[in-house]
């Protein structure tokens, strides 16, 4: 019997992931002007605007303290390197 070799190509560091996002119209209008008046794209705009959020600790904060009844735990933005990075937590009772 003959062995079948399969190579599997490794994936890319930088490989992106599809999210898709459904907007109302003012904010897709938003959008929309403001790719145009950068000269970019609304795929490419959004994505900017998603990893500016993510890397910016005020606002990680202020989406959590807004969903802070919903949910167990929360991050805790610790900058290292540079960059900001997650430390996953669970909420302590208040009791």
């Amino acid at each position: 019997m003959r062995e079948v070799r399969v190579s599997r190509r490794p994936e890319r560091s930088n490989k992106k992931i599809r999210v898709n996002s459904s907007l109302d119209k003012a904010v897709h209008e938003k959008l929309d002007r403001l790719a145009m008046a950068c000269g970019t794209t609304k795929t490419a705009l959004a994505a900017y605007l998603v990893d500016l959020c993510l890397e910016n600790e005020n606002i990680i904060n202020y989406v959590q303290d807004q969903y802070q009844d919903t949910s167990r735990f929360r991050i805790i933005p610790t900058k290292i390197e540079g960059r900001i990075k997650f430390v996953f937590t669970e909420k302590k009772n208040k009791d």
